[in-house]
């Protein structure tokens, strides 16, 4: 999924640690890239998240037009389409894990997303402070 805003005047790079102290917080392992583009965080979850692969936040435009993209690796999906395909021969067990997983991605974006909308007003005034 992604959203988009347009001008705010927030401080990209704050917006970008924002996205990593969420990921720390749920105990991700996190790595942050800056491009000409924007930053890239991508978050690998702990295995009692029950979520496989890892999740990439994407961070692009310049300060008072920025598009924020969130996207799970293909292995949930993967595990899924692999658990549906082989549960005549006991597949079942990778199907379920693969929609746990998808659960949980679905409730750590909805999380995620609830963040960004809270930390957005907070980065506009302390960029309005900061000038």
């Amino acid at each position: 999924m992604q959203a988009r805003w347009l001008g705010k005047g927030v401080d990209l790079a704050l917006l970008g640690g924002r996205v990593e102290d969420f990921f720390k917080g749920k105990g991700f392992k996190t790595r942050k890239d800056e491009s000409a583009e924007g930053y890239t965080i991508s978050g690998i979850p702990p295995r009692a998240h029950g979520i496989y692969g890892k999740v990439v936040v994407k961070i692009l435009g310049n300060s008072n037009d920025f598009v924020i993209e969130f996207w799970a690796s293909d292995h949930t999906r993967s595990a899924i389409k692999a658990g549906l395909v082989t549960t005549m021969f006991g597949g079942g067990s990778l199907l379920l894990r693969g929609l746990k997983s998808q659960e949980a991605l679905e409730r750590l974006e909805k999380e995620f997303w609830r963040r960004i909308e809270e930390a957005i007003p907070y980065l506009i005034n302390s960029a309005k402070h900061a000038s």
